[in-house]
């Protein structure tokens, strides 16, 4: 699985950045494996309110390994 994306500002800061695009290139497998993910993300969401913070792929999917790219849910109150 490869994510790449383009950035929204010509900036040269750290961590988030808010993204124009985002492409993924996966097997249909893993985008299934992606959209369950994000469904799993937006019921502890919907389950946790106000306390929810962020969700990181690497933690939640069994077939995630080293030198794959993470996903992170995020709570929208980091934005």
């Amino acid at each position: 699985m490869n994510i790449t994306g383009y950035k929204r500002k010509d900036t040269e800061i750290e961590g988030l950045m808010e993204m124009e695009s985002v492409a993924i290139a996966a097997s249909p497998k893993i985008i299934r494996a992606l959209a369950k993910f994000l469904n799993d993300a937006a019921d502890e969401m919907d389950e946790l309110g106000n306390d929810y913070d962020h969700l990181h792929l690497m933690d939640e999917w069994d077939n995630w390994k080293e030198g794959l790219p993470d996903i992170q849910v995020v709570s929208e109150k980091y934005m």
